[in-house]
C-alpha cells in the first residue's frame, strides 16, 4: 500500500499539470500561438538540454543497436498493421496506418518516465526512442508527405535528421560522457556555469510538456467509438509485443536491467506521435478529426496504462 501511495505521488504531479493545461486552455489563458512557441523552446532547446544531460552520464554500448533494430523493425509493422486495420474497419482515412506506428517521446514519454525514475534514468527510455526515432524521420514523414502529395529525397530526410536537435543532443551528450569532456569541463568556473544553463533548461521541459499536453487534449464524445477503437487496438498490440521483446530481446540476450524493461513498456504505451496531424492538409476536416480525436484519446490511455505499469512492477 504503501509503495503503491508512493508511486502515485510522483506520477500525480504530471497529471495535475496536464490537468492544468486543459484549464488554461478551456479558460483561453493561453493562445495557441503562444503554445505553439512554448513547443519550439522545449522541441529545440528544453528536451536538447534534458537529453544531453541524460548521455553525459553513459556510454553508449553496441548491444544497444539491437534494441534500435527492433523498435524500428515494430514500428515498421504497425505502419502496415495501420494499413489492414483501416480497410478491415472501412475507415476512408489515409491517415489511420500513421496512428498505429511511431510513439510521442520527446512530448510526453521522457516526462513519464523521469516523473517516476529520475532525469539520471532517462537514458534508458532514451535508447529505447532511437529507433522509432529514425523510422518517423525516415519512414512516417515520408509516408505522410505521400498522402499531400508532396515528396521528400533520401539527402533531405537524412539532413533533417542529422539537424535534429534532439539527434545532435544524444550525439553530443555520448560523445561528452566517454571521453569525460564533462568531468574536465565541471573543473573550469566559466563552462560549468554554462553547464549549470544548461540544467536550468532541462528542469523547464517536463512541466511546460505537461501543460502542453493538457491544452491539446481534445475528446469530442459525439465521435468516440472509431478512434477509441483503433486507440485500444493499437495499445493492446504493442502492449503484448513490448512483453515479448522483454522477455527474448530485453531481458534474455542482453540480460539487461529490470528498469530497461520498464522503459521499453513505457515507450510502446505512448501516443502517435503529435507530428501526424501537422502533415495533415486543412481542408481533411473529418480525417483531421478523427486522428487528433485518437491522439487525445490514446493520450488518457496512455496514462492509466502507465500508472497501471508502475503499480505492478
Amino acid at each position: 500500500m504503501d509503495n503503491a501511495v508512493a508511486v502515485i505521488s510522483k506520477v500525480l504531479p504530471v497529471i495535475l499539470l496536464i490537468f492544468l493545461g486543459n484549464i488554461l486552455q478551456r479558460t483561453g489563458f493561453l493562445k495557441q500561438s503562444t503554445v505553439e512557441d512554448l513547443k519550439k523552446i522545449i522541441v529545440n532547446i528544453g528536451l536538447p538540454s534534458l537529453l544531453f544531460l541524460a548521455f553525459t552520464g553513459t556510454a553508449f554500448e553496441a548491444r544497444y543497436l539491437l534494441i534500435f533494430f527492433a523498435v524500428f523493425l515494430v514500428c515498421v509493422i504497425m505502419l502496415v498493421f495501420g494499413g489492414l486495420y483501416k480497410k478491415a474497419a472501412r475507415l476512408d482515412n489515409d491517415y489511420v496506418p500513421a496512428l498505429f506506428s511511431g510513439f510521442e517521446t520527446g512530448m510526453m514519454g521522457y516526462s513519464l518516465f523521469v516523473a517516476v525514475f529520475g532525469a539520471e534514468n532517462m537514458f534508458k527510455i532514451a535508447i529505447m526512442d532511437i529507433g522509432q526515432v529514425t523510422f518517423v524521420f525516415f519512414v512516417l514523414v515520408s509516408y505522410l508527405q505521400r498522402k499531400n502529395g508532396q515528396t521528400s529525397n533520401a539527402r533531405q530526410l537524412l539532413l533533417s535528421f542529422i539537424k535534429s536537435p534532439v539527434i545532435l543532443a544524444i550525439i553530443i551528450g555520448s560523445l561528452s560522457g566517454t571521453f569525460g569532456v564533462i568531468t574536465a569541463i565541471e573543473q573550469l568556473p566559466v563552462f560549468s556555469s554554462v553547464l549549470e544553463a544548461i540544467k536550468l533548461l532541462s528542469n523547464l521541459t517536463s512541466p511546460i510538456i505537461c501543460i502542453i499536453i493538457g491544452y491539446e487534449l481534445h475528446v469530442s464524445l459525439h465521435a468516440l467509438k472509431g478512434p477509441l477503437l483503433a486507440a485500444l487496438t493499437r495499445l493492446a498490440i504493442l502492449l503484448a509485443i513490448a512483453f515479448a521483446l522483454n522477455k527474448i530481446l530485453i531481458g534474455g540476450i542482453l540480460q539487461l536491467d529490470r528498469s530497461y524493461e520498464i522503459a521499453l513498456y513505457t515507450l510502446f504505451l505512448l501516443p502517435p506521435p503529435f507530428v501526424v496531424p501537422i502533415y495533415m492538409k486543412e481542408s481533411n476536416g473529418k480525417d483531421r478529426d478523427f486522428i487528433l480525436n485518437s491522439i487525445s484519446i490514446s493520450i488518457l490511455l496512455s496514462l492509466a496504462a502507465f500508472l497501471i505499469l508502475i503499480l505492478i512492477v
